[in-house]
């Protein structure tokens, strides 16, 4: 196998992405304090097993075979691929009404830790604030927590799928071609465009997930 993937995609609006497109984060301000909640989009780890043989003789070796290179740039595949953005509107779609509970309570300590600044509340009252709004952060930390979690484990079993795919695509075009090793692009100091096959294989790709409908 060429992929071992390893976690799919913005559920809030608010997002950072890394040069391979792997990270999502969402910051949320809860009174006065920031929480932030890492997501981890719709992104795969490729590893390639590189096999070589070589033979000696006392007298002569026959000449080697020159191995048949192709390259790949999979951030590339991963973003293009008609399958990864359907994953990105069911995710968002699937935790949305927990984001938005989030928010709301979000908005409830918010109002609270201002009414109590502005001297709102007092004596008995005062003390009792004090403690609902210390049971929204603890409340709002403890949900968040397991929304990021439940996030991160349905964007793996997502990509998980997603890498299958894009191996299949791989090894098919690899057996077509009599390719002998697929590489990934972003660690190749220098290649040319006519060794990379990303766009054919987001085309096998695409074209599979038309046949599905």
């Amino acid at each position: 196998m060429l992929i071992d993937s390893a976690s799919a995609h913005s559920l809030y609006g608010f997002v950072t992405d890394d040069a391979a497109g792997t990270a999502l984060q969402t910051v949320i301000r809860f009174n006065g304090k920031f929480v932030m909640l890492k997501k981890v989009l719709l992104a795969s780890a490729l590893s390639v097993a590189l096999l070589g043989a070589s033979a000696t003789s006392v007298m002569a070796a026959p000449a080697a075979k020159t191995p048949t290179i192709a390259v790949i740039n999979l951030p590339l595949i991963m973003t293009e691929i008609p399958q990864a953005k359907d994953v990105e509107k069911t995710l968002a779609k699937e935790f949305s009404k927990r984001e938005q509970d989030l928010q709301k309570l979000q908005q409830k300590g918010t109002q609270l830790g201002q009414d109590i600044n502005a001297g709102k509340y007092k004596g008995n009252e005062l003390v009792n604030k004090q403690r609902e709004i210390a049971q929204l952060q603890a409340e709002f930390q403890l949900k968040a927590r397991a929304l990021q979690e439940d996030q991160q484990k349905r964007i793996q079993e997502e990509n998980r799928k997603l890498a299958v795919a894009v191996q299949k695509a791989i090894d098919a075009i690899a057996q077509e071609r009599n390719i002998d090793l697929v590489l990934r692009g972003e660690g190749i100091a220098y290649t040319i465009d006519s060794l990379d096959i990303s766009s054919d294989v987001i085309k096998r790709v695409s074209d599979a997930a038309k046949k599905k409908k």
